[in-house]
């Protein structure tokens, strides 16, 4: 049965079937990587969208696991040690408070913190042995497995570019939710469904087994409603330097083309190769300030 993965509801609307075939062949063309065993057993993915909380999602929810995530670790940018996202959280992060990352991959937020308090999770055992280089706790569990021995211990819970991964996000938040104090912060991460990633066509780390869900600001709302959090602010940043002629290529194809999640027409692909050279050259040109909402929405929560 199609159900909504956060709020359960059953009134959803299809609005694409994603050709397994052809999802494993960009997979092995663009990262040489092989999901066979993901998906062999599955004939169609169903890109979907739920009536009440307004999630888009993959039906089935097929994520990733941590062979699928090592071979994207040996990508240079997979990990990065900067992020938008982390100067938005570090300011209502204090000296005292104690931090909980979920999805920590190597703990590179924990070098910008003013505390020394704090506890990254991720599943990725690769990622636990580069952040104890780095002298940074990871634990390898999962945040419902940790929860239950450490809750409401947190003045402050993060998972930035995680949620979108994971396929039980209710259980995942409700988590996160129990490990904060009454008052604390929870302050999620996405890429964001309300800018240009929506109308991105063979965007494949938009797509399972990477991400199998897609958050909306109207959707990250109705999250807060869900579990009793107060909503503190819904952040977008603007298109980043390095995702302009990404925006801009977007642009120039929605011009041209139906927006399809994944397709391989010949058509298709020559307009990709033409609108990504046309959009090099309008990235020089235009200004930052002129730009709109880019890759990431930060939403920040309070517990009540």
């Amino acid at each position: 049965m199609n159900r909504c993965p956060l709020c359960k509801n059953e009134n959803i609307e299809p609005i694409e079937e994603i050709d397994t075939k052809l999802l494993k062949k960009l997979y092995r063309k663009s990262f040489d990587i092989d999901i066979s065993s993901l998906v062999d057993n599955v004939d169609k993915i169903i890109y979907s969208e739920c009536g009440r909380c307004k999630l888009r999602y993959y039906h089935p929810l097929i994520a990733g696991e941590e062979h699928f995530y090592s071979k994207l670790q040996e990508q240079e940018w997979y990990y990065l040690s900067e992020k938008y996202e982390y100067g938005v959280a570090k300011a209502y992060i204090c000296e005292s408070d104690k931090v909980l990352e979920v999805g920590s991959g190597k703990g590179a937020f924990a070098k910008h913190l003013p505390t020394k308090r704090y506890v990254g999770l991720d599943f990725s055992k690769k990622a636990k042995a580069m952040a104890e280089k780095n002298g940074v706790l990871i634990e390898n569990s999962t945040i419902q497995e940790y929860v239950v021995n450490h809750s409401e211990e947190f003045d402050i819970v993060v998972s930035f570019q995680v949620l979108e991964h994971v396929f039980d996000p209710a259980s995942f938040v409700d988590s996160m939710v129990d490990a904060l104090k009454v008052g604390g912060k929870l302050i999620v991460a996405v890429p964001a469904e309300d800018s240009f990633l929506k109308y991105v066509n063979n965007g494949l780390l938009n797509m399972p087994p990477h991400h199998v869900t897609r958050w909306s600001d109207e959707t990250l709302t109705y999250l807060g409603k869900m579990y009793g959090l107060d909503m503190v602010e819904i952040h977008h940043e603007k298109v980043q330097p390095i995702h302009k002629a990404w925006y801009f290529s977007t642009l120039i194809q929605s011009l041209f083309m139906k927006q399809r999640v994944l397709s391989d027409s010949l058509f298709r692909r020559l307009m990709i190769k033409v609108s990504n050279r046309v959009a090099h050259a309008l990235a020089k040109g235009i200004k930052d300030e002129m730009l709109p909402n880019g890759h990431t929405v930060v939403a920040v929560y309070e517990k009540r």
